[in-house]
């Protein structure tokens, strides 16, 4: 088990403050497969993201609207 894990809930979402995985340090994002509650928090501003090398799951954080 990372310290990562031990400090962040696995059920938690993440959300990136730099466009940067933290996990692979790449660069390289697309857009994530929706799930139910990715609506609730499209009312943040967060869109769900996945990395193309890793394939973790983040959120970030977008003034846009959904492509």
């Amino acid at each position: 088990m990372s310290a990562e894990a031990m400090i962040w809930p696995h059920w938690l979402p993440r959300a990136l403050l730099r466009r940067k995985c933290p996990a692979c340090k790449s660069r390289e994002f697309k857009p994530a497969e929706l799930r139910p509650y990715d609506g609730l928090l499209g009312l943040f501003f967060l869109r769900p993201v996945r990395c193309k090398f890793c394939w973790r799951r983040y959120y970030w954080i977008s003034l846009k609207g959904a492509e």
